[in-house]
């Protein structure tokens, strides 16, 4: 048998190809050894997390707190990003840490150390990881071990300079501007940083151990949540008077991300005035990737109602029954229209009569759908304004209102077994009140949603969490959850509420399905007395 020919220029087209393919073979197994680079686990104070470092486009460092968000901090300048993410919390720890102040002074000696310690082992691993991976994969592609050697020995050495060059470049003051993603995005949960300076801190380690304590407080708030009686769930989120604040929909789309909406309900005046303009960012209702049930309140017409009914994903109620996710629910839309408020069509009084009159027609609904399904009666009803109950009293478990701008709970309201909720203003009342108070000098509105806990089986809430977030621009967060009895009430209606003093104008009769005109709408000054 005749060996293959040495010739020159046989040789040097298979020393070409290696040069072409042996670059192409460690790439690929430098990628895979990176990609199983394990992260590498850390204790910093009362807070275990993991640390890995990877090659990114975005230089960065990245803190991952679930299920609240992420904090970032550009601290380097080489494409790679740090990522530490917090995997749990002893809180007995993290208790000690927020009270102890020689728990913080332990903190301060020892974070910074852990942190670093982590970063280099990780930067080891991942070099480690990434010269096998490139060897491997040369060795197997050019059966030479020279190459092999090579090829992972230049991958250590490049994994080992991007490392040494991102600690170069690292520049502490950084920790001091964070960005927020997530629901950290809409309020800073992790307080002062982005409104101090580094003088505000004596050095590194103290600013470190200060961010590790806020976030620890962050997990013991967390922790003393109480459970829904340890049964799962429906999430559902109630928002009220969204009035024209895109933020509004900005806190929908986190909190479905967080917690997994189930359903989102909206008691209405999500615009201010019924302009066109208004009416594209109701669009937004459709990007929220969870259904959305509606009424409208007194501020939101119909040309209001068919925007939002646009919206594939969007529920418009109106005197009728719906099931949504598994839940009967009841709404009927508020018989006021106070976009044009220079009129007084009916008057104060007038208006009042007509939310009363909407409540009794909305209480026969249900009480006819109630008789017709005795084994899936209504769930819960959707009621714009709370002030005027009399109708709905003792005819459904749950009522959700809003209108008050002011968030309130009254449970077996009037000894009827009638719970009923009020939400604040989900967007700070924007264009209805929410920027007056500053510009009084005063503090703005808060925005206010509510998720509540709803037992699948039974349709019963069993617990709701408040959420309340500083308005325009305030960095304040607070979540602060509610049992509700173990016992539920039974349902009565209460003497004098059977129904209403008069009889209701037709003209203000809502057929199921169908709102009532815009013509037909009373209007009061300023919308109403008790409310926007």
């Amino acid at each position: 048998m005749r060996r293959p020919s040495l010739h020159p220029r046989n040789l040097s087209a298979a020393v070409r190809s290696r040069w072409v393919t042996g670059p192409l073979l460690a790439l690929a197994g430098g990628a895979v050894g990176l990609a199983l680079a394990p992260a590498t686990p850390v204790d910093v104070g009362p807070l275990q997390a993991t640390v890995r470092m990877r090659p990114a486009v975005q230089a960065e460092t990245a803190i991952l707190l679930p299920p609240a968000g992420q904090v970032s901090f550009d601290t380097h300048r080489t494409p790679v990003r740090i990522e530490a993410r917090v995997t749990g919390v002893d809180i007995g720890k993290a208790e000690a840490l927020i009270y102890d102040d020689g728990a913080l002074a332990d903190l301060e000696r020892t974070a910074s150390e852990s942190i670093t310690d982590a970063a280099i082992r990780n930067a080891l691993t991942t070099a480690l990881c990434t010269a096998v991976g490139a060897t491997v994969a040369t060795g197997l592609g050019h059966r030479r071990v020279r190459d092999a050697l090579v090829a992972g020995g230049s991958a250590a050495a490049l994994a080992v300079t991007g490392a040494g060059l991102t600690g170069v470049t690292f520049q502490a003051e950084a920790l001091a501007q964070p960005r927020f993603e997530g629901l950290l995005s809409q309020a800073a949960y992790v307080a002062d940083l982005g409104s101090g300076t580094l003088a505000d801190y004596a050095s590194y380690r103290g600013l470190l151990a200060e961010f590790v304590g806020q976030v620890s407080a962050l997990y013991v708030a967390a922790d003393s949540l109480p459970t829904a009686s340890g049964v799962d769930t429906m999430t559902v989120l109630h928002v009220s008077d969204i009035h024209d604040n895109p933020q509004a929909f900005d806190v929908i789309r986190q909190l479905n991300q967080q917690f997994g909406l189930d359903l989102v309900i909206d008691t209405g005046d999500i615009v201010s005035w019924g302009t066109p303009m208004e009416h594209q960012l109701l669009s937004e209702i459709g990007t929220l990737g969870v259904p959305y049930v509606f009424v409208t309140g007194n501020h939101d017409g119909a040309a209001t109602a068919a925007a939002v009914a646009a919206n594939s994903n969007a529920t418009v109620l109106e005197n009728q029954v719906v099931t949504v996710g598994g839940l009967e629910i009841a709404g009927i839309g508020d018989p006021r229209f106070a976009a044009d408020d220079d009129s007084d069509a009916g008057g104060k009084a007038a208006a009042g009569v007509a939310v009363e009159n909407a409540g009794f027609q909305l209480g026969d609904t249900v009480e006819e759908y109630d008789a017709a399904h005795p084994d899936d009666p209504v769930d819960i009803v959707l009621f714009h304004d709370p002030t005027h109950p009399a109708g709905l009293l003792g005819r459904a478990p749950l009522v959700l209102s809003g209108h008050m701008h002011t968030p309130k709970v009254e449970l077996d309201r009037e000894g009827s077994g009638t719970d009923w909720l009020t939400n604040g203003s989900t967007g700070g009342a924007l264009a209805s009140g929410g920027v007056r108070p500053v510009l009084d000098g005063g503090d703005p509105l808060n925005l206010s949603a509510r998720l509540l806990h709803i037992d699948p089986e039974t349709g019963r809430l069993l617990a709701y969490d408040d959420i309340t977030m500083g308005g325009l621009g305030l960095v304040s967060v607070s979540i602060s959850r509610h049992q509700m009895p173990a016992e539920a009430p039974p349902l009565e209606v209460p003497e004098g509420a059977e129904s209403p003093d008069a009889p209701i104008p037709e003209q203000q009769r809502v057929r199921p399905g169908e709102g009532l005109p815009d013509a037909d709408r009373v209007t009061a000054p300023g919308g109403s007395s008790d409310g926007g």
